[in-house]
């Protein structure tokens, strides 16, 4: 806090001359203020200049200067890295105090890539004969069969079971292609945890029936995961409480301490469960109800767990007001969440805004007083009732949005219409809206909103869930703009299928749209963008997203860097009507899609590549036949692999580990395709592999291995 300020230095000045100054109206306290502002900034500036001497509170442009000193080497720059080379360079001494050392490889990892990680040396874990000199009673060559918990973590980063040699190299099997050996005395594996920790903090809980509830409040079920407890110095190697990895009933039921009340609590009526009364049990399906309910069974704890499908089953068959706070896995930042947005919720100077806590609260009326301009933050995490219509008049701005650090959901009875005069914008942000679609309409006059954006927020696709964690209305419309004269933007938002009106100019950017046929596998084939009745969409502009399901727009002026997984029988997959205009490039177009040209789109890329390369092998054109051959050969192999594509999965639309290089590595910056491009995980990766080679020691070897 500066110590210059307009009352300090007035008061140094002798009395006579501050009683002169205020006969005369006290200009010179005006001119002692200036001086004092100007004053403030040199402090402050002096200030930041001493700072800039510590790594811990320098700028972000000292860092590497700081880093020069000791000889460090600047990596590949990883946008939205949340620590970036600031922790690199403040472990850097400790780093070659320790190298080679597995806690030294595991905290590497983490402040390279911003993974959690785990260092295992597979030469401990290597079958052995045992040597007197140097007795392992806990090294057996077979595993005890009598612990499940061991059992369960076979093949993981906590995988404590000897193996005989494997002779292959661990760099084979590391990264993307899981097919090297681990188990050798040079070995090294870097086990990483790539699914970033979401909160829910103080939710209400679904109820399904008497004495069952869902931890989601959309009544999904999902697999709770561990909140990583911070480890207490850079020696140490993680445990599992370290690492945001699921907790599985054996792992709940060894110890509910563990993870009770840290990683998940349940609130009965605002009083929370104590722990003694937690146990882990399998509440999967028995019939119409559920396995091992606590009110079969007097003896035990009132209330049971399963972590591994999201469920809690209570002894009585009322509890009470039941509240949870648990945490699950994703990707990144993107559809509603609990994560920081300060950033984007930025507020004018006198721009009105009415704040909402309460459920019950009437979201209409609140937006009919703001249709002239006006910002209606929810600030809880509850359930509300989606309002029926948000109007803005002409010229106006009207947000609907969640405050920083919750995620309220609407949960809405019939459409949700937005409207507006000419030239208003509507946007939604930090929402996760369930049980019908939101309609884009002319108003009363026949005026469409000038532009409505959607930002930060979850349509969820298919409008909802069922128990099982399908969609529970296939292929449902989740967004439809009705007419021309809007502008559509989506920003970092998941949603169901779009229907565009053929006028409509939209915008995707770090977004997922998931056409959510019943089948998760069956979504390629399903319409994810297109107009009503079967005509085309509107103008399409998709950047760094991933659609699944086919595409028929009027035109597609750019995509770029982002995944259209799609299919079908005959027809094009995807389809522009406007062909010479509009570009795509350093992205996945499937086969047979009609679209504008291309730059370096993939499988056309890889195609012409290798007809390229034959041709030069043979010294002249090749027939068709061959032609045709190689194009089938590599729209075979070379297609997106996804570890999940359904909405209730933890690892939506992420890329497998499997999947081919030319997507995985082929963005525009060598990042890869589609809607989690913004991460740059191959540039994680390749700048870990960079460090390894600097502070493993001479002889080890090490692999890097995706655990989530």
């Amino acid at each position: 806090m500066t110590r210059i300020t307009p009352d300090a230095l007035y008061r140094l000045l002798p009395a006579v001359h501050r009683l002169r100054d205020a006969a005369e109206g006290e200009p010179l306290r005006q001119l002692i203020a200036v001086l004092a502002r100007e004053g403030a900034v040199i402090e402050e500036s002096i200030e930041q200049l001493f700072d800039n001497l510590f790594i811990e509170t320098c700028a972000p442009w000292a860092v590497p200067y700081i880093g020069g000193t000791l000889g460090y080497r600047a990596l590949h720059p990883v946008a939205g890295l949340a620590v970036g080379n600031r922790a690199e360079v403040a472990h850097l001494i400790g780093y070659r105090r320790g190298k080679g050392t597995a806690a030294v490889l595991e905290q590497l990892a983490r402040d390279v890539t911003g993974w959690p990680a785990r260092a295992v040396e597979y030469v401990q874990l290597v079958a052995t004969c045992q040597h007197m000199n140097h007795v392992r009673p806990d090294h057996h060559a077979s595993p005890d069969l009598h612990d499940p918990l061991p059992l369960e973590r076979l093949g993981g980063g906590f995988d404590r079971a000897a193996r005989s040699v494997d002779v292959r190299s661990i760099q084979q099997g590391a990264g993307r292609k899981s097919t090297g050996g681990r188990h050798n005395l040079p070995n090294v594996g870097l086990h990483l945890w790539r699914l970033a920790v979401m909160s829910h903090t103080n939710v209400p809980a679904t109820r399904v029936g008497p004495r069952r509830f869902l931890f989601d409040p959309l009544g999904a079920p999902r697999q709770l995961v561990n909140r990583p407890e911070p480890e207490d110095s850079i020696r140490t190697l993680a445990q599992p409480v370290n690492l945001p990895g699921p907790i599985t009933r054996r792992a709940l039921h060894g110890d509910v301490a563990l993870y009770y009340p840290r990683a998940f609590e349940i609130f009965v009526d605002g009083v929370p469960v104590p722990p003694g009364q937690i146990a882990a049990c399998d509440l999967s399906n028995d019939g119409p109800g559920w396995n091992h309910s606590p009110h079969v069974d007097p003896a035990g704890p009132d209330v049971r767990v399963d972590p591994e499908l999201g469920r809690i089953a209570f002894r009585e068959a009322n509890p009470g007001a039941v509240r949870v706070t648990w945490h699950d896995a994703f990707p990144g930042r993107i559809g509603g969440g609990e994560y920081n947005r300060a950033a984007d919720l930025v507020t004018a100077p006198g721009q009105v805004v009415v704040r909402v806590s309460d459920p019950a609260a009437d979201l209409d009326a609140a937006l009919a007083a703001l249709a002239g301009g006006g910002i209606l933050e929810l600030a809880a995490n509850e359930v509300f009732d989606a309002p029926t219509l948000m109007a803005a008049e002409a010229g106006a701005e009207v947000i609907l949005r969640a405050a920083d650090g919750v995620r309220p959901i609407l949960r809405a009875a019939q459409p949700m219409v937005l409207t507006g005069g000419a030239e208003s914008r509507l946007t939604l942000d930090g929402l996760c809206v369930e049980g019908d679609r939101v309609e884009v309409l002319p108003n009363a006059e026949g005026a469409m909103p000038g532009e409505v954006t959607l930002r930060h927020v979850t349509l969820i696709p298919g409008l909802g869930f069922t128990p099982a964690g399908a969609p529970s209305s296939p292929e449902a419309v989740s967004l439809s703009v009705a007419a021309g004269g809007t502008e559509l933007r989506v920003d970092r938002a998941i949603t169901g299928r779009l229907e565009l009106d053929g006028t409509v100019n939209a915008t995707l950017r770090d977004s997922i749209v998931d056409a959510a046929a019943a089948d998760p596998g069956d979504s390629p084939e399903a319409w994810a963008i297109g107009g009503p009745g079967g005509a085309p969409g509107g103008a399409l502009t998709i950047l760094g997203s991933t659609v699944i399901g086919r595409i028929l727009a009027r035109a597609l002026p750019l995509v770029s860097d982002s995944l259209l997984h799609a299919r079908a029988a005959g027809e094009p997959p995807v389809r522009a009507l406007r062909r010479q205009e509009g570009c795509l490039r350093f992205s996945y177009v499937p086969p047979g899609s009609i679209t504008p040209r291309r730059y370096r789109c993939q499988p056309q890329l890889a195609i012409d590549q290798a007809i390229e390369a034959r041709e030069i092998e043979t010294g002249g054109p090749l027939p068709a036949a061959e032609r045709a051959l190689i194009e089938a050969r590599i729209t075979r192999w070379l297609v997106p692999v996804f570890t999940a594509l359904g909405a209730s999965h933890p690892a939506q639309a992420q890329l497998h580990a499997l999947a081919p290089r030319e997507i995985a590595q082929g963005a525009s910056d060598e990042s890869e395709m589609g809607a989690w491009h913004h991460l740059f995980q191959p540039q994680r990766e390749a700048n870990l592999r960079l460090r390894l080679e600097e502070f493993l020691r001479f002889g080890l070897e090490a692999g890097l291995f995706f655990e989530t």
